[in-house]
């Protein structure tokens, strides 16, 4: 039998016993428990930072996913433009409109006008985004209208013989596409007319709203019978891909019979390049120089007129305001030996013919000069010139009016 103090001490040492080993299993417990939280910490971690690599790659593919969609659509855009650009020939024969029988004569003074009707959406509350303005169409279809009533009223007091016009638009987004060559036809229909294309591209997707859609030409119209017109293209073009979205410049020459003589009247209208170093507009220049005396030699009286966006020789760009100094655009001077003396150049009494489209125009700030005018052949005599000042209200431009007569 186990005394009571025996028994007492060894129940003492159980106790004792028991309780390290609950201590321990306790302290046991403590670090599995602690490296657990450990391992589910750094498991939710892990977890969290491949959530976020995930979210970055699915950022990252997008962004190349777009750009790579971007691409693919300015590739396509850009080959359809180039497989649908206007390609004319060198030479084409217009289709001549005959409303007329009255022959021209040598002796009797001929009136002739020639102006830049902009489209009926450059008037002067407009600005323009290749002039460092910002719009590409007036605000709404009325507003060209409206200019168009304008130019309507002005060629109908004008009532020149011949009227030549550039800028005319058949079907284009900036004109809301209002067919004005149908329209001014209706107009001058006791005329006879040509139209020429120099403007045709299916979609020009600068700026941001696009320019869109432009289809568009120049005119000429007479109350002479024209024989026949033809369509000659300009040389120069600038680089691919701008290329395909800008304007295929050209000249019409218009053929009329002259009464009881052997030589005819060559009348042509011009819209030379505006935009570029002036090397296009140099060969340009160079061409028709030697278009026009080549017709002159064969003993023909020949009158070219229309937008030169050139300057004449003696015209002073300097005294005209200027917008940035001239250093925006500026138009080049044509050589006072581009031709010889002998041609008459004939652009009115100094009015300015055209202005800038970098801002609404404000007469005497809004930047002008004299781009618009004729030249006449050694064999024709100049009566009179003048520039009808309209204040650039339904154009960009102001017409020009001559009387000449043929020696």
């Amino acid at each position: 039998m186990i005394e009571k103090s025996t028994y007492i001490n060894l129940l003492l040492d159980d106790i004792i016993s028991s309780g390290g080993l609950c201590i321990l299993n306790y302290s046991e417990g403590l670090k599995n428990t602690f490296e657990g939280v450990l391992k589910t910490s750094r498991v939710d971690i892990n977890d969290r930072n491949g959530r976020r690599m995930n979210i970055m790659k699915k950022v990252i593919q997008s962004l190349l996913g777009i750009v790579l969609l971007l691409s693919v659509v300015i590739i396509l855009g850009v080959a359809y433009l180039t497989i649908t650009d206007y390609k004319p020939d060198e030479v084409e024969t217009l289709e001549v409109v005959s409303h007329v029988s009255t022959i021209a004569e040598r002796g009797n003074v001929i009136s002739l006008s020639t102006w830049n009707i902009g489209y009926s959406g450059l008037g002067a509350k407009e600005d323009f985004f290749m002039d460092d303005g910002v719009k590409t169409q007036p605000n709404d279809i009325s507003v060209v209208e409206g200019y168009l009533e304008g130019i309507k009223e002005v060629l109908t007091s004008i009532d020149t013989d011949i009227i030549m016009l550039q800028e005319i638009d058949i079907d284009a987004k900036r004109s809301f596409y209002m067919n004005q060559k149908v329209i001014i036809d209706e107009l001058l229909s006791d005329y006879d007319h040509s139209f020429g294309k120099n403007y045709d591209v299916t979609y020009v997707p600068v700026p941001l709203p696009p320019m869109g859609k432009v289809k568009a030409g120049i005119g000429l119209y007479s109350q002479f019978q024209m024989i026949e017109a033809t369509r000659y293209s300009l040389p120069g073009e600038f680089k691919w891909p701008k290329k395909v979205v800008m304007l295929d410049r050209c000249i019409v020459s218009s053929r009329f019979e002259l009464k009881d003589s052997d030589a005819d009247l060559i009348i042509i209208n011009a819209h030379f390049s505006a935009y570029g170093d002036g090397e296009m507009s140099a060969k340009q220049l160079e061409y028709v120089k030697s278009f026009i005396t080549n017709e002159y030699n064969k003993g023909n009286y020949v009158i070219l007129g229309g937008d030169w966006n050139q300057t004449f020789p003696k015209v002073d760009v300097n005294s005209y305001p200027l917008y940035q100094n001239g250093d925006y655009w500026l138009p080049n001077n044509i050589n006072e030996d581009w031709i010889s003396d002998d041609w008459t150049f004939a652009y009115g009494d100094g009015t300015p013919t055209y202005r800038l489209l970098n801002e609404p125009y404000q007469e005497g700030v809004t930047q002008t000069g004299v781009i618009d005018g004729f030249i006449l052949s050694p064999n024709i005599h100049l009566v009179s010139s003048e520039v009808i000042d309209l204040n650039f209200e339904f154009s960009d431009h102001n017409p020009v009016v001559i009387n000449v007569v043929l020696d």
